[in-house]
């Protein structure tokens, strides 16, 4: 072979594959490992069974280290409206990213009021037929609800009382209320939300007085989370995690809500709200909006609405 046709040759092995090909081969690929997985879950149904169980049990004692992969930074949306995401990963867990909303807000500047669906309309109005049609900019999911969809604990909704406080139980320590233009976050035992329009109880304590718990029941436990708190200047914060796989055990969510920022957001006071299946979050923004959605419809939200 002379000279030139080899390098011809060469050439014509070398020469790199066109991107729709490598489109279409990776595609192809995991089309074949989806196929061969199927395939293996219906000839062998312990197999998948054994997955599934293995993925809930590591779930339910998560023992792997969480790692911060993304601060974020505070972005103003609007005068009194903040918005931030943090995003860890769980090592050695390959699919294993969970997003952190929070939505930082001034309640002297936007109207922050509980929104209490009934349990007969429950199951025709999601939290995006909600915010439509009660103007929210936000909402996420707040109190614990009983069997018959009933809001458990104090709530107060426009100045009426629509459930009473409840005096004991590990999931109703902290009592969050609005009076006037100003938030409050306090223990039950102490709390006096006398002459509050919006109020609602739930629990357990995640930041105390800027101090991240440590000790809860069911600690290892990995899930989907939603939280409210209360920054040093009185600022409400609501805060839920995006992730279909996993999430954050508590004591991780109170160790990121009250670690000092730049990393953490810095929290004086935060209450854990109704997670797993209930988990979800808005927002209906000009200059943002993101939905975190879950598998029910939860009776009880915390809004943010213009003033």
């Amino acid at each position: 072979m002379l000279n030139g046709e080899w390098r011809t040759a060469t050439k014509a092995i070398v020469m790199p594959i066109p991107r729709r090909n490598w489109i279409f081969c990776l595609a192809a690929a995991v089309a074949v490992a989806l196929a061969l997985l199927g395939w293996r879950a219906l000839n062998n149904p312990h197999w998948s069974a054994s997955l599934v169980a293995r993925f809930v049990d590591e779930r339910q004692s998560e023992k792997r280290a969480l790692r911060l992969i993304d601060g974020g930074q505070w972005r103003r949306l609007q005068d009194g409206l903040d918005l931030r995401w943090l995003r860890f990963r769980r090592q050695g867990r390959w699919i294993s990213t969970i997003g952190l909303a929070a939505l930082r807000v001034d309640p002297a500047k936007l109207a922050v009021r509980m929104v209490a669906v009934p349990a007969d309309r429950l199951g025709a109005l999601d939290m995006e037929a909600l915010a439509r049609s009660t103007g929210a900019l936000a909402l996420v999911n707040a109190s614990y609800f009983e069997p018959d969809l009933k809001a458990m604990g104090l709530l107060i909704v426009d100045g009426e009382t629509v459930s009473p406080p409840r005096k004991e139980g590990s999931l109703h320590h902290g009592v969050f209320f609005i009076r006037g233009d100003q938030a409050f976050l306090q223990e039950r035992t102490d709390a006096n939300p006398e002459g509050a329009t919006q109020a609602f109880q739930a629990g357990p304590w995640l930041v105390t007085d800027g101090a991240a718990q440590r000790h809860f029941r069911n600690a290892d436990l990995a899930t989907r989370r939603s939280a409210v708190g209360l920054d040093r200047q009185g600022r409400v914060v609501l805060a839920a995690t995006e992730t279909l796989t996993g999430g954050l055990t508590l004591p991780e969510l109170a160790d990121w809500l009250g670690a000092l920022e730049p990393k953490g957001l810095a929290l004086w006071r935060a209450i854990n709200c109704d997670g797993g299946a209930s988990t979800q979050m808005l927002l209906r923004h000009r200059a943002a909006s993101f939905t975190i959605r879950a598998t029910v419809h939860p009776p009880v939200y915390v809004g943010v609405f213009a003033r």
